[in-house]
């Protein structure tokens, strides 16, 4: 696979996945500094739930349609109709479950304002249902551009409608920001929709053997994204058990920065995938093992500025960015920036593993995670608090590195010094763009 031939593709990639940034930026300064602590608290738990729900929608529909779709002998029209009805009725479960036992998950999580924001819940599913189908679509046809426009609607169009609300003096709580990201999904959607237009084949009732295709794959799929939420969500709700809402601000305040990790590992899906899957069903076992090899490399020597970043420069962004605020958050972010290094390894495995059709073994991957997590948590929060849940995510993400490359060793030969080899292609590619 040469990376060069894709650059185009991988420059509005990156620019994609450098959106959640941008938003992650904007939201330090308009929402994180503004907010009172306990508003911020409730939105934390509130999009913590939202993203639970559509990960859980995506594993078990959008992402089987992710690899179906990329397959050249695909039925668009029958994969695009099962995944829309079996995301729908996902959906629907999970608004009466929410909007029924809203009491007793706010009093669970310790936040008594939280019952009536979760009824806004449902309207979030809605207003991000054909947004999130329309990326998938696009992705699986490497529309990487129209990916980026989709995307920039929302996670521009937020700081945007945050700013403006601000301006008018209405913006003082959860409930406004919940009500501003309602919005700027229904943009997102909208925009989808055109630019995935041609992809949306549609019928009203489904092909039963495409449901059973994508369920088959998908049931895996959840159940990987379950022990995934569980390492990357559990920390945030079990700290708000124990400790409350406030306690939740600052351990959020310096989890914003992990939003880089997700970019990373947003990117190697949206390449590696589709690519895996591709090359499988050509038989290319050569390329494929050099795509693996490649990605590897050039992830993990574009995340070590990123480590050294937080590990050296903690206060001083901490400082920067919340003018005094949150301070506590400083060791927190220093323990985030070893988990830097194991990102790009996770993620590749992972992706790659999905695309050879193997969702069982990252199922598996995502259990053995789940364990490593759940012990890591309930033995460190209680007494370390934010730090120790920040222990416990970094420790997790090394696990699932480890797990995922045992995985694929059994379907790719790969070797740590035919990867490290990989630096060659490195220094070639730099000297080839800059003319050497």
């Amino acid at each position: 696979m040469e990376f060069g031939k894709h650059l185009g593709k991988g420059i509005w990639g990156l620019a994609d996945k450098l959106l959640p940034v941008v938003y992650g930026l904007a939201y330090v300064l308009l929402v994180i500094r503004v907010l009172p602590e306990e508003e911020f608290g409730y939105f934390v738990l509130v999009q913590e739930i939202f993203l639970i729900i559509t990960g859980l929608a995506t594993a078990l529909a959008l992402q089987p349609l992710l690899k179906f779709a990329a397959e050249e002998s695909c039925d668009m029209r029958g994969s695009v109709s099962a995944a829309v009805h079996m995301s729908a009725a996902f959906y629907l479960v999970s608004s009466i479950a929410i909007v029924v036992f809203s009491s007793e998950i706010s009093m669970l999580l310790r936040s008594p304002g939280l019952a009536p924001l979760l009824f806004y819940l449902p309207m979030m599913f809605l207003a991000a249902f054909i947004r999130n189908l329309a990326l998938i679509l696009l992705q699986s046809k490497f529309m990487i551009k129209e990916v980026f426009w989709t995307d920039a609607f929302h996670f521009v169009g937020t700081p945007l409608l945050i700013w403006l609300v601000s301006r008018l003096h209405f913006f003082d709580s959860a409930y406004d920001l919940i009500l501003i990201n309602i919005g700027s999904l229904t943009a997102s959607s909208l925009v989808g929709l055109v630019l995935a237009k041609p992809l949306l084949r549609f019928q009203f009732r489904p092909n039963a053997h495409e449901v059973v295709k994508l369920w088959n794959y998908g049931r895996w799929v959840v159940g990987g994204t379950v022990s995934g939420f569980a390492v990357s969500k559990a920390d945030t709700f079990i700290l708000a058990a124990l400790a409350g809402p406030v306690q939740v601000a600052v351990y959020g305040s310096v989890k914003v920065f992990v939003r880089v990790y997700e970019m990373i590992t947003q990117v190697i899906q949206m390449f590696v995938l589709p690519a895996a899957s591709k090359l499988l069903s050509k038989g290319d076992s050569r390329s494929l093992k050099a795509m693996v090899e490649k990605a590897t490399m050039f992830s993990t020597l574009g995340m070590i500025p990123v480590f050294l970043s937080f590990l050296l420069l903690a206060s001083f962004w901490v400082a920067i960015l919340y003018r005094g605020r949150y301070s506590d958050a400083v060791p927190m972010l220093q323990v985030f920036a070893l988990a830097a290094l194991a990102v790009p390894t996770s993620a590749v495995a992972g992706n790659v593993l999905m695309g050879l059709g193997h969702a069982k073994a990252v199922f598996v991957v995502g259990v053995q995670m789940l364990v490593v997590a759940l012990i890591a948590y309930i033995s460190l929060i209680p007494f370390f608090g934010g730090t120790g849940a920040a222990v416990g995510y970094t420790m997790t993400t090394y696990a699932s590195a480890f797990f995922a490359s045992w995985y694929l060793r059994k379907h790719i030969p790969m070797k740590l010094t035919e990867v490290l080899r990989r630096t060659n292609d490195v220094i070639v590619f730099v000297k080839t763009r800059l003319g050497f």
